[in-house]
């Protein structure tokens, strides 16, 4: 069980910096997340949850408004010298792991949508292009008006 525990603070401290004080407890052992990272990992199972039952990501300025508390939360502690709160940082990484997750996903889809890269197969195998009878690949309307004598 002790390997397991020491696993599991070694792949938490990959990302999250694990100050004690800043860090849930269970029976006396510190979690492998703090309040803030515990958070956003709940927000982002959420969202997957979310897109699983829905299939489509919150509106993005609704997920760019609802990400920013956390980087409000971050600049007061800053500015302010504070410690801040561990509920506090909870809710916000809650509100991030959603709605930053679902930002940065919806800004990834509309950049590849702009990009053209939707997925879509060439216009010629969708039947946007015909042969006309040179046996040349034209746009579709341009062979339906020859043939028809347009």
């Amino acid at each position: 069980m002790f390997y397991l525990y020491q696993a599991a603070m070694f792949v938490g401290g990959l990302w999250c910096h694990q100050l004690p004080v800043r860090s849930p407890h269970l029976s006396g052992m510190q979690m492998p997340l703090c309040w803030r990272c515990s958070g956003i990992l709940i927000g982002t199972v959420g969202l997957l949850a979310w897109l699983i039952a829905t299939r489509k990501l919150p509106r993005l300025t609704t997920s760019l408004v609802l990400s920013l508390p956390l980087a409000l939360d971050v600049l007061y502690a800053i500015l302010s010298g504070g410690e801040g709160d561990n509920s506090r940082r909870f809710i916000t990484g809650i509100l991030w792991g959603i709605f930053g997750t679902s930002a940065a996903l919806g800004m990834l889809a509309g950049l590849r949508e702009r990009l053209g890269q939707k997925g879509q197969k060439p216009a010629r195998q969708q039947g946007r292009h015909r042969k006309d009878e040179g046996g040349t690949m034209k746009d579709e309307r341009i062979v339906l008006a020859e043939r028809s004598g347009g």
